[in-house]
């Protein structure tokens, strides 16, 4: 058993839910009917997680119109109409929520999406945790397709029913350490900080970037470990504040970041407040951490500038802050589907639920790339998975997809391959540029403060004039992500 009931917690668990497979492939000569879940002659049902928006705006939060639990399942469908049938059979979506106010929610939504709905697999673009992704992909034996990173425990668990695009959770970390330490981003004489989690992804993250570190020579005089799986976000918060003066006692001068905004921005506002002045640099485990719509999450303070991350994910901003990116081939398919089912003109860097600037000039949502990405890989792979397709047939058809469009990612490229079930190849470092509230739009470069929304944002950085650079390999781990526990560890 991968994961245990009570560990599913978590505002944003990641993972895939869906359907347990019956049947393998006809080796007849002339194909008969399937007998696999969720695969009709006419019809494949896939179950999408997504967040329960509706339910939060019942509860008195205050959200964007056009957030709402039905605009992101409209999403994959959009997406999937504009498609078309493959081998003959149409998509049919269907919505599984999970209630980002309740940590007791994904038990129910692994539930409903592989046992009551029975599909042939589950989808979620971002936000689902990767420790209750073994809920589906190992417990309920159902194929998943995920959006973020998974950890290597939960990789070797789930066998041929889990497919990412993100990088695995110590292959990300391995990787930005690399890249951190090899540009010098981090000076030799810093004294490190990680300010990780229990839950095992993170952990994962964290202790791979830690022995990258110090396999390298740096110092790591502190790792705080926030318990992310046991308790409720506030109380989360609270450890994560209280993480600032841990931190400030042990000298430390850079902080590596592995948990997500929902509980590192109480460590910011805390060492904002108190006048201590860190380096953070983020690792990039996944749930939209260092995306362009994470970073509109990022307060715009003076702490907050600068700050960066290693990722597979891109922005539109460009490193000269001198324009927009324009879109590649893929992306501009993406944007004229997305625009054209929503009737809408979406506008590059603006986060879900559109903003209003400071003319008054009402700006719609940008296309969500997770979501096409994983729709057009989805249908390959099941064009290739054969005429009566099964999700093992379906995980090989993944791996044999080695070079395919990526819409705001990994150099706009990625693959799978043998052994590698993961899409993205490369990351790049971008940084943070703080757009306050109010920032006006320059008419000469189109930005605000540098950015193509008035939101703040990453923007990428040139090293030696290259932006994108390969993954590198993870350490091997002595330490177990399977059963963690939250620790506050002084070097």
């Amino acid at each position: 058993m991968l994961r245990r009931p009570l560990r599913l917690i978590a505002l944003a668990c990641i993972a895939a839910l869906a359907a347990m497979l019956v049947a393998g492939p006809s080796n007849a000569s002339v194909p008969r009917a399937t007998a696999q879940q969720g695969v009709t002659s006419s019809s494949v049902d896939v179950a999408v997680l997504i967040a329960d928006l509706d339910g939060l705006r019942a509860l008195g939060l205050n959200l964007p119109a056009s957030l709402t639990t039905g605009n992101l399942t409209k999403r994959w469908v959009e997406y999937f109409k504009a498609i078309g049938p493959i081998n003959g059979r149409t998509i049919n979506v269907i919505p599984v929520t999970w209630n980002p106010a309740d940590p007791t929610s994904f038990d129910k939504t692994c539930i409903k999406a592989t046992q009551d709905n029975k599909p042939f697999a589950v989808l979620n673009a971002t936000g689902y945790r990767a420790s209750s992704v073994g809920c589906i992909t190992v417990d309920n034996n159902t194929f998943m397709f995920y959006g973020d990173s998974s950890y290597q425990a939960l990789i070797d668990a789930s066998k041929k029913n889990l497919v990412t695009l993100g990088l695995p959770a110590e292959v990300s970390a391995a990787t930005a350490a690399s890249v951190l330490i090899n540009t010098k981003t981090i000076s030799k004489t810093a004294k490190i900080g990680i300010l990780g989690g229990n839950e095992p992804a993170i952990k994962a993250a964290g202790d791979s970037a830690e022995a990258v570190f110090k396999k390298a020579g740096y110092n790591i005089v502190n790792k705080t470990e926030i318990n992310v799986t046991g308790q409720a976000t506030a109380d989360q918060l609270k450890d994560a504040t209280a993480a600032v003066a841990t931190m400030q006692a042990a000298g430390v001068t850079d902080v590596i970041v592995v948990v997500p905004f929902t509980v590192n921005t109480g460590f910011f506002n805390q060492a904002a407040n108190s006048g201590v002045t860190f380096h953070y640099n983020l690792v990039d485990y996944g749930g939209s951490l260092c995306t362009q719509f994470g970073a509109s999450s990022v307060p715009a303070t003076a702490a907050a500038a600068g700050m960066s991350c290693v990722t597979i994910f891109d922005t539109k901003a460009l490193p000269a802050k001198n324009g927009i990116k324009k879109d590649t081939a893929f992306e501009a398919k993406c944007r004229a589907q997305f625009d054209a089912g929503f009737a809408a003109t979406s506008v590059p860097g603006v986060p879900a639920g559109g903003v209003t600037d400071a003319s008054g000039t009402a700006l719609y949502e940008d296309f969500p790339p997770n979501e096409c990405t994983m729709s057009y890989l989805f249908t390959t792979a099941l064009k290739g998975a054969g005429k009566n397709p099964t999700t093992a047939s379906l995980y090989d058809s993944f791996l044999k997809i080695t070079k395919y469009p990526a819409a705001y990612m990994s150099d706009g490229e990625g693959g799978y391959g043998k052994n590698k079930n993961y899409f993205a190849k490369s990351v790049h470092l971008e940084t943070i540029a703080a757009v306050p509230t109010g920032t006006v739009k320059d008419p000469a470069t189109g930005l605000y403060a540098g950015c193509p929304a008035p939101r703040t944002c990453f923007v990428p950085v040139l090293i030696n004039g290259t932006e994108w650079f390969p993954v590198v390999a993870a350490p091997k781990l002595t330490t177990s992500t399977t059963a963690p526990t939250a620790t506050t560890v002084a070097k």
